[in-house]
């Protein structure tokens, strides 16, 4: 076995026994960015490709890349959980800190060409105290996992223009606790899936790049041991998303902006009404959801070169809200009302082929104030985050 390819199947088999320790993402279930770099920017990518990661966001920049190897782990500080009927009540009870791992390949095939992989991990949850009743949900907690491993195709169409095509491989797993007291499945269940993206990146300018990528929502089997819970009989998709980036390079410089969005509202499971205004039974087509809206997020970064050794990074990310305000129960278990960050990081090069990457994220502390009927008008949840991560390349 060759080396590519054995390294896209060591890697592939990491990513899947790795699934576990993936959670709690910044905006719904995605992070504000994939690859270590990226984060430092605020997420911004899509015209300014810098690691193997970048196929999980825009996968023309491959070809972009030398061969290199990416890896890399971010600790994730959570504060989360519920003002319910004006108490707060922590979803942290039981953990707060979590480690995601990521990773990355690409290979040359030749100057015009590129396959590679990205393995990156969504996710969202709470721990609430096995003591506590909200509502009805006694010791509730809830993890959503999911891991997406996308196989890439580049190719330079000339100097100026390039496009790409990911397959995306999809695993994700859902633990649900404290729902049995309310006559709701509680357990866990897994499913897998597949989806397309594909992107494009050109230079417009001598200094002005852009870069497009379209995402087909991720296809995934229903989860039957929660075909009473979630709607469509436990169908629990990644939504389909849209970007459009562009970077501006003059020297020492480069200053960059993403657009994108998010179609959650496609997304039943998610996008639905809550349990006082859904118009049909749990895990029907039209059951409750978590009432998330479609999102735009707006991504800005800059990046220094200082010398041949060092660059700076810095960014600014901030969403729409996703939250509903007058679905607030369910959001209890997925309490993602944190939408704005700002972000620094930088890369050390240690020498021709090595480097160490650092980027730290601040997720502000937002609050969504339920005015909704019933249990939905009595929770209010909230969320903020601190994101430090590592990462270590090999290009050659």
């Amino acid at each position: 076995m060759t080396l590519p390819f054995k390294f896209i199947y060591l890697s592939i088999c990491a990513g899947v026994s790795a699934l576990p320790l993936v959670s709690h993402a910044t905006q719904g279930t995605f992070p504000h960015g994939y690859g270590i770099k990226s984060e430092g920017m605020g997420g911004a990518t899509l015209a300014h490709p810098q690691d193997s990661l970048v196929a999980a966001s825009n996968p023309a920049g491959m070809v972009h890349l030398s061969n290199r190897i990416d890896g890399g782990l971010a600790l994730l500080k959570v504060d989360n959980g519920t003002v319910f009927a004006g108490q707060r009540v922590r979803g942290t009870a039981r953990r707060s800190l979590y480690v995601i791992p990521q990773a990355g390949f690409n290979y040359m095939l030749d100057e015009h060409r590129s396959i590679g992989l990205s393995i990156v991990g969504n996710g969202v949850g709470t721990g609430y105290s096995k003591k506590t009743n909200i509502g009805g949900l006694q010791g509730a907690g809830s993890e959503f996992q999911q891991m997406v491993a996308t196989l890439t195709y580049a190719q330079k169409l000339n100097d100026s223009h390039s496009f790409g095509l990911g397959l995306m491989l999809l695993r994700q797993s859902l633990m649900v606790e404290g729902t049995r007291a309310v006559g709701l499945p509680q357990g866990k269940d897994k499913s897998y899936g597949a989806g397309i993206r594909i992107g494009y990146l050109g230079k417009l300018t001598e200094n002005l790049s852009m870069g497009v990528s379209v995402s087909s929502k991720g296809y995934m089997q229903k989860m039957k041991h929660f075909d009473k819970l979630l709607a469509e009989g436990g169908r629990l998709d990644m939504p389909a998303t849209a970007g459009l980036g562009f970077a501006y390079h003059i020297p020492g410089w480069t200053f960059a902006f993403d657009l994108q969005r998010v179609w959650w509202n496609q997304v039943r499971s998610l996008g639905n009404s809550g349990i006082t205004r859904a118009s049909q039974a749990p895990g029907k087509k039209n059951g409750p959801g978590f009432g998330w809206k479609n999102q735009t997020v707006h991504k800005l970064g800059v990046e220094w070169t200082v010398n041949e050794h060092l660059k700076v990074r810095s960014g600014y990310n901030k969403g729409d809200s996703i939250l509903n305000k007058k679905d607030g129960y369910l959001a209890l278990l997925a309490p993602s009302a944190n939408h704005e960050h700002v972000s620094f990081g930088g890369t050390l090069r240690l020498d021709r082929k090595q480097e160490i990457s650092i980027a730290y994220a601040r997720s502000f502390m937002s609050k969504k104030n339920a005015s909704g009927e019933g249990a939905d008008g009595l929770s209010s949840p909230y969320m903020g985050q601190h994101w430090i991560s590592f990462g270590y390349g090999v290009a050659w």
